[in-house]
């Protein structure tokens, strides 16, 4: 069974060179030269993508997308339309604003928690089962 996930970016302090999509880019576009160093990582972008790189090996009927959370032209209708079908007007209002908070594991419209609290292990196995048939 398919399931779509979605795994909510967290705010990205981007100076340019970016679209709602793209991720970090700081600094991306530079007038003093290319700028060379060391690179801050932030950890919960990290754990978001390990969680991403896992899904798409482990759990291949999984729709695994990643959104910014700044992103609620996309967020807010996908989640209302996928958990009015199932639970109603207002669940999926209830959904919708949640699915705004950043480092959010959704599955098919339900925020099912916070990817970093969860951890990979628990993100993987949660969307293994729901992909397997699993009622939530």
């Amino acid at each position: 069974m398919t399931v779509r996930v979605v795994l909510v970016r967290p705010w990205a302090d981007a100076h340019g060179g970016t679209g709602c999509c793209g991720g970090d880019a700081r600094d991306g576009i530079c007038f003093e030269g290319r700028v060379d160093g060391p690179r801050e990582h932030d950890p919960e972008v990290a754990t978001l993508a390990a969680a991403y790189l896992r899904l798409r090996a482990e759990v291949p009927e999984a729709d695994v997308q990643v959104v910014g959370v700044d992103n609620t032209a996309y967020l807010l209708p996908s989640v209302f339309r996928a958990v009015r079908r199932r639970r109603g007007t207002w669940a999926a209002l209830m959904e919708a604003n949640r699915a705004t908070t950043a480092g959010s594991l959704l599955i098919d419209g339900d925020r099912v928690g916070d990817v970093r609290q969860m951890g990979i292990e628990a993100v993987v196995g949660e969307v293994s089962r729901r992909a397997a048939g699993a009622p939530a």
